[in-house]
């Protein structure tokens, strides 16, 4: 099943001289999940976890407002993780040992005779029969294959010693599998005045935000689309990979009573939502299933099919059947669509279970944020923690608008205020109380926080910050208080920020070597800058990254042009798959100084797609200039291109992971007249292409590391040098200046 948009993204990268030069915004490749990194870190190959939950009683409700998914990554050194089993690949007659290897298809004993006739015959091993075990899955599965000694015998019949050689291809190899037991997360929730155990959801495949969804009921859903619970594409090599994706699976639920009791399951679901990906796939659908314990069987319940961006629905299903009134039912959410991707999205929310309910049980009496805060500043999410602390009022909101949600059928009496401090300590100060009595009922409302004169005091810390800010709705009644608490850290360090962390869509220019990408960026003084960080999504298929090329570049004007610096060394988009800081950080290669207004950015070197995170819910679109046509022009597009400049600063709380180091390639002498040598360790035959600062391909020549390369038709000025190898894959790259 072709996804259209990824269509379009590999008409775009691999036939690039049909298409005009453009601004895309296009659906995520893969969504790193910082609350999954573990098992990338740490999993082990050969073990595997049994993870224990306990039972939830009715009634439960989950509107996603905090995380209740059990994220499945356990260590072996974890407390309370217990080894229960050693599964072994090979048996003998019931029996492992740690050292069994056989052949999978026939040795043989052969024997030379040499008296008389000269003469060699072979004749088979003994075979024997062994029981070979999956050892992918627990518990394992196993079949009965026939195996051979590992080894061949040559037998000189005259000769006393016979010799025996292993051979080289065993290909059945004894191996094991370490089950272990994870005992049930002791935390607690609080539901209507109850303690109840926390974790509802036995998977996390499902991505728990509230950044994707368009006006959902309460703050907070569980997004469903074609990434794992990691975050990268469950199939990477094809965009037109189809199935089942996504898992949200209930923990055991005693659901031990008779039909007659009105046992509703409820939830609110959405297409799409801030995806991108608006192409309609009728084949693609949101599917829930139920567990008949008694049968070992999921059983389909409900089911529906892609549709164009919609408001939110409520679905209401009684369960009257026997086959579910058990005690350890369960149920589960799962989505077929694209498996190459954050493709094909769907968003859950307000999930109730409950006895004594009705058909038309389908009133909620709660007040609810609607979508996170991310900034108690003007324009910015981040700033500098020097530049704040010049001027603390001008970098703060006089106010802030947020969304609540009244979705009861009348008006309530509703209060808020907010709090602040630094993080990890008391508030300090309490502000932007309000009400509102009047025409909210099954409705969404803005209201409006009043920030001033509350401004973060730079006095409680040195060098950079981190404030919590808490804003808190009351009313009663109110059935889920979760959803009433909003909170965010807001930080001062060394860098500026228009994004506010999250990625909802890929921001790039299609067939556009040369083409340009800048943000401006307004200080209240001028600064020295150090480097920019930038979230680049990771593009699996049809692109490399390493075939993608930039220039990190800083402009005072971009009309009339003017460029204050561009880097030396050549970049190419590094991913990060895992980590707590999605961003790479690229060095200039020279710290230099900037006025109050300047602009970051790049210049693309080759036509590959980029791929710079989007951030739909914050707009700073008036900041954001693309170029492919030799004139700058605003974005049409509403969001924030997430591009971060670094300013020299005694503290730096980054926490990127380093890339790998990239090979580097020699070249001698540089700054270059008429001769280049070009050299990389361990390069053989290959190309050395030549290319311009707007990505035009200048020279191609065979490599050699002891000859010099002929520029006399190179016009001076900056230039990109690669080194391929014989089949066309890049070996290395470096920045050359010709002068003359």
């Amino acid at each position: 099943m072709w996804n259209r948009d990824l269509a379009l993204l590999a008409t775009a990268l691999l036939a690039t001289t049909a298409l005009a030069q453009q601004e895309v915004l296009l659906p995520l490749n893969g969504q790193a999940r910082p609350e999954n990194e573990r098992p990338l870190v740490r999993a082990a190959a050969n073990t595997f976890f049994i993870y224990e939950n306990a039972t939830q009683e009715l009634p439960l409700m989950d509107d996603f407002s905090i995380d209740r998914t059990r994220h499945l990554n356990a260590a072996t050194d974890d407390p309370g993780v217990t080894l229960l089993d050693v599964v072994y690949r090979i048996a003998l007659g019931g029996v492992s040992a740690p050292d069994m290897a056989y052949y999978s298809d026939t040795t043989y004993h052969y024997y030379t005779d040499t008296l008389g006739v000269d003469s060699t015959w072979r004749e088979a091993n003994p075979f024997i029969t062994i029981e070979l075990f999956d050892l992918s899955t627990y518990p394992a599965t196993s079949i009965t294959q026939s195996a051979w000694p590992p080894y061949t015998i040559y037998d000189t019949l005259t000769d006393p010693f016979i010799d025996t050689l292993a051979v080289p291809a065993a290909d059945l190899l004894q191996d094991s599998l370490e089950v272990y037991t994870v005992p049930a997360d002791p935390r607690t929730y609080e539901q209507n005045g109850i303690d109840v155990p926390l974790i509802l959801w036995a998977d996390d495949d499902a991505h728990i935000n509230g950044t994707y969804p368009i006006d959902p009921p309460t703050i907070g859903v569980a997004t469903f689309d074609g990434v794992d619970r990691t975050g990268i594409p469950y199939v990477t090599n094809s965009p037109t990979a189809y199935g089942i994706n996504d898992h949200l699976t209930s923990v055991p639920i005693n659901m031990a009573y008779p039909p007659g009791d009105s046992i509703y399951l409820s939830f609110f679901y959405q297409p799409q939502g801030r995806s991108g990906d608006t192409e309609v796939q009728p084949q693609d659908s949101l599917v829930l299933e139920f567990y008949a314990p008694d049968e070992e069987a999921w059983i389909r319940r409900w089911s529906t099919p892609y549709t164009a961006l919609a408001p939110f629905r409520q679905v209401l299903l009684p369960i009257t059947d026997f086959r579910f009134l058990k005690p350890d039912f369960r149920f589960r959410f799962l989505n077929y669509g694209t498996r190459s991707g954050a493709l094909d999205h769907w968003h859950i929310d307000y999930v109730r279970l409950a006895r004594q309910r009705a058909h038309d049980d389908t009133l909620l009496v709660d007040v609810a944020w609607v979508y996170p805060g991310n900034t108690l500043l003007n324009t910015w999410t981040a700033v500098p923690f020097t530049h704040f602390s010049n001027a603390p009022a001008a970098f703060m909101a006089t106010s802030v608008d947020l969304l609540q949600k009244n979705l009861a059928d009348q008006d309530r009496f509703i209060t808020w205020e907010a709090s602040s401090g630094l993080d990890g300590e008391a508030p300090v100060a309490t502000f932007g109380a309000g009400s509102n009595i009047i025409n909210n009922a099954n409705s969404t409302f803005t209201s409006t926080h009043a920030v001033a004169p509350f401004a973060y005091d730079p006095g409680l810390s040195t060098g950079a910050a981190f404030w919590r800010n808490t804003f808190a709705i009351d009313v009663t009644p109110d059935i889920n208080r979760y959803n009433d608490t909003m909170r965010f850290v807001q930080e001062l360090s060394n860098y500026y920020a228009l994004d506010d962390g999250s990625a909802e869509a890929g921001y790039g220019l299609t067939n556009a070597p040369g083409g340009k990408v800048a943000v401006r960026f307004d200080m209240q003084q001028p600064d020295s800058l150090r480097a920019v960080r930038i979230y680049f999504d990771p593009i699996f298929f049809p692109e490399s990254p390493e075939e993608a090329g930039f220039l990190l570049t800083v402009w005072s004007s971009l009309s009339p042009e003017t460029i204050l610096h561009q880097n030396f060394t050549f970049s190419d988009p590094e991913y990060r798959p895992h980590g707590l800081n999605k961003f790479v950080e690229y060095p200039l290669d020279s710290t230099i100084l900037v006025p109050a207004t300047f602009y970051v950015g790049f210049v693309q070197t080759t036509a590959t797609f980029m791929n710079v995170g989007f951030d739909r819910n914050t707009d700073s679109q008036s900041r954001i200039f693309f170029n492919t046509t030799g004139t700058f022009a605003n974005t049409s597009h509403h969001g924030s291109l997430m591009l971060r400049p670094v300013l020299v600063a005694d503290t730096d709380p980054f926490t990127g992971t380093d890339g790998l180091p990239r090979p580097t390639l020699g070249l001698w002498p540089n700054p270059a007249s008429d001769l280049l040598w070009v050299r990389l360790e361990g390069a053989a035959a290959g190309q050395v292409e030549l290319w311009d600062a707007t990505g035009r391909l200048v020279l191609r020549t065979p490599y050699r590391s002891d000859a010099p390369i002929d520029l006399a038709d190179a016009a001076p000025g900056s230039y990109v040098v690669r080194l391929l190898d014989a089949q066309g894959t890049a070996l290395g790259h470096a920045r050359l200046m010709l002068q003359r």
